[in-house]
């Protein structure tokens, strides 16, 4: 009887340690570190960092099935594996490996897929944003911008953040070059709309007023500092 109590108390204790380890190997350090074992392990062969990480992405469950083409296209853009590995946790928690990416990246073209990925990164930010988890929208709308940096949906809501955080020399130029782009882009490209980018109730003209108030308190804040003399007061601000 003794014997039969022993071996149940050990069952059921193997049981609570194999649970307990499960939920460890899926925390977020637990999967940094086995990416990085796996990068090092790829990067001792000799291949470079761009090559790594594509093999690394290519050989993990939920991105192998996907064009080698995309892949290497989203780790180009991204350029460090630091940024590539923030996208893979992002992507996997959310499930946009499995249920977004594999039609984006049957688009033909690959400026367009990327920008299609861009795209579904900023709406997810707008809306942390519209929150107010302002730290969680950076780090997706940061990532954004890495795929995308030419578009307003990238720009303008970091710009954002950034003027919301007190980093007004930060927001300046992204607000500048953001509403340049959405004066010639969002109006009149359905295909990355506002509606699509940001918000399904988005209307442009109103976004693109409320954006250049927000410009306009930034350039109040830093007192019309030309973005030049902002620049300069900001480098010379790490050195003294």
């Amino acid at each position: 009887m003794d014997q039969f109590i022993f071996w149940v108390l050990l069952v059921l204790v193997l049981i609570v340690l194999q649970r307990l380890l499960s939920r460890r190997a899926t925390t977020t350090k637990a999967r940094v570190a086995a990416m990085l074992r796996r990068y090092y392990t790829l990067e001792r062969s000799g291949l470079s960092e761009q090559e790594c990480m594509v093999t690394l992405l290519a050989t993990r469950s939920g991105w192998k099935n996907l064009p080698q083409r995309f892949l290497v296209d989203l780790v180009a853009r991204l350029g460090s594996k630091e940024d590539v590995m923030r996208f893979v946790l992002l992507s996997e928690d959310y499930g946009y490996c499995r249920g977004h990416y594999p039609a984006i990246a049957a688009e033909p073209n690959a400026a367009t897929a990327i920008a299609e990925v861009a795209c579904l990164l900023a709406k997810f930010g707008y809306q942390l944003q519209g929150a107010g988890r302002l730290k969680e929208a950076e780090f997706v709308q940061r990532l954004a911008r890495r795929l995308e940096p030419n578009k307003y949906f990238t720009n303008l809501p970091l710009a954002v953040t950034y003027c919301e955080t007190g980093r007004y020399a930060d927001a300046l130029p992204l607000f500048e070059q953001g509403l340049s782009q959405f004066e010639n882009d969002a109006q009149r490209d359905q295909e990355f709309s506002p509606v699509k980018c940001l918000a399904p109730n988005a209307d442009a003209a109103a976004l693109q007023r409320g954006y250049r108030k927000m410009y306009e308190s930034c350039l109040r804040a830093t007192k019309g500092k030309t973005l030049s003399n902002v620049s300069l007061v900001t480098l010379l601000d790490c050195f003294f």
